[in-house]
């Protein structure tokens, strides 16, 4: 049985652990007085470039049109509870002396959606759902109709929108929820025109929750969610199994996985390894220890993400990952499949371990060396992958006799057959007969 141990997933550290952002305020004033604050709300300083970047929605984004993805400098970081200005370049003075990083069609005009998010996932269309955080909504816009926030009419124009402190995470894209529809269930405080008193900070109520679980990355139920150690880490090496040669064994896989509804995103930054026309596959483990397509990717060229789908809970049979599965990723090339060594980003919002919704992001990636199948063939079939046994033949044990005649359709008894008769049976079977009597 082929052996997989996972520690080949050793875990990244270029960006610090528990990274996390979000907009923390946004104004559009008279002129050009416009500016997007970021906030960091983690422990650790976050280089918003290459890992981030700050795609906005203009006009609607009509026919394709429209969508623009804004790359931060390449020294772009921000520190611990610290904030990044991101303003238009001829904005009051006293807004850049609090900017960061200006640019000349920042920050739109109240109607346009502005999100924070992966580089590589954005799509070729701006779509919410793959925005870590997001101000306004694509398939609300209303032209020169800002969107309305805790109640307030149209109050992404004309206003300031400063983030609660009591908002601890991003919104992931869910720009209905996050607006609100009043000034308890919004997140945001909405202020007059050209109110810029909260520019260059944001105050952030942390409340830290405990979280028990194996905090050791290199352990196989490794949690990157855990804050306390609860001394669970499993060290064991898991055995699988896989066959691709065969169709009829009981391991079979492919690299194509059924669309569940559910699923998660893998950036893969590093493809100096592939060539085009790789398949890349993220696999899952099934409580057989079978390995099972949870999604896949044709390499083109340029930059490249897998959706791994999730198991839908609806179905009985497993189909998909489970939340806190581990990856196995393979490339099929040349009718051949390769495992890969692999190394995987565990700083939020990218995750190491599946999870619905979640980001993950891969730095390195190489093929290492060919996939050993181990084929478990049922009965019937042999090493070449034939069927010599068709279970079919031997339905006959189980049919019933109805009746027997002669060749005048006459019914005749077991004591007195003649030469010639016929069997019928309950299945719709015929058997023609001769029979001897020596």
């Amino acid at each position: 049985m082929q052996k997989f141990t996972f520690f080949y997933l050793f875990i990244l550290n270029f960006l610090p652990s528990g990274a996390q952002i979000f907009f923390s305020e946004y104004a559009e004033g008279t002129s050009y007085n416009k500016y997007i604050e970021i906030y960091n709300y983690s422990s650790e300083t976050v280089s918003l470039y290459p890992q981030f970047v700050l795609a906005s929605c203009t006009n609607g984004c009509l026919d394709g049109n429209g969508f623009y993805i804004n790359e931060f400098p390449e020294d772009a970081v921000i520190a611990p509870g610290d904030v990044y200005v991101v303003a238009a370049n001829q904005a009051d003075q006293i807004i850049l002396d609090e900017a960061d990083y200006t640019f000349q069609y920042c920050c739109g005009n109240g109607d346009d959606a502005y999100a924070l998010m992966l580089a590589g996932t954005t799509g070729s269309e701006f779509d919410s759902s793959n925005a870590l955080d997001i101000i306004g909504n694509e398939d609300t816009w209303q032209e020169n109709i800002g969107w309305d926030v805790a109640g307030v009419e149209g109050a992404t124009k004309n206003h300031t929108l400063v983030r609660k402190s009591s908002v601890l995470e991003s919104n992931a894209g869910a720009w209905s929820s996050s607006a609100g529809t009043n000034l308890e269930n919004s997140e945001w405080l909405v202020l007059e025109i050209d109110d810029w008193s909260n520019i260059g900070f944001h105050i952030y109520d942390d409340t830290t929750v405990n979280i028990f679980g194996c905090t050791d990355p290199m352990a196989l139920n490794f949690n990157p969610n855990a804050n306390i150690d609860d001394g669970s880490c499993d060290y064991d090496e898991l055995y699988v199994s896989g066959c691709y040669w065969c169709e009829l064994a009981a391991n079979y896989f492919d690299f194509n996985a059924p669309n569940t509804g559910n699923n998660m995103t893998i950036a893969i930054s590093d493809t100096s390894d592939l060539i085009d026309g790789d398949v890349i596959g993220v696999f899952y483990v099934d409580s057989e220890g079978f390995i099972n397509c949870g999604g896949s990717a044709n390499y083109e060229g340029g930059q490249l993400a897998i959706a791994a789908w999730g198991d839908d809970p609806s179905t009985f049979d497993l189909d998909g990952f489970s939340n806190g599965d581990s990856f196995i990723f393979l490339v099929f090339r040349n009718d051949l499949v390769y495992e890969t060594s692999t190394i995987l980003s565990d700083t939020a919002p990218f995750t190491t371990t599946y999870g619905n919704n979640n980001f993950a992001q891969i730095s390195s990636f190489s093929i290492t060396s060919t996939f050993v199948e181990e084929c478990v063939l049922p009965l019937g079939v042999d090493e070449d992958c034939n069927e010599f046994f068709d279970i079919l033949e031997n339905q006959s044990l189980n049919r019933q006799l109805v009746l027997e005649t002669d060749l005048f359709g006459r019914i005749i008894n077991t004591d007195s057959k003649s030469r010639f008769y016929f069997r019928v049976y309950d299945d719709g079977t015929i058997e023609k007969k001769y029979y001897l009597n020596q």
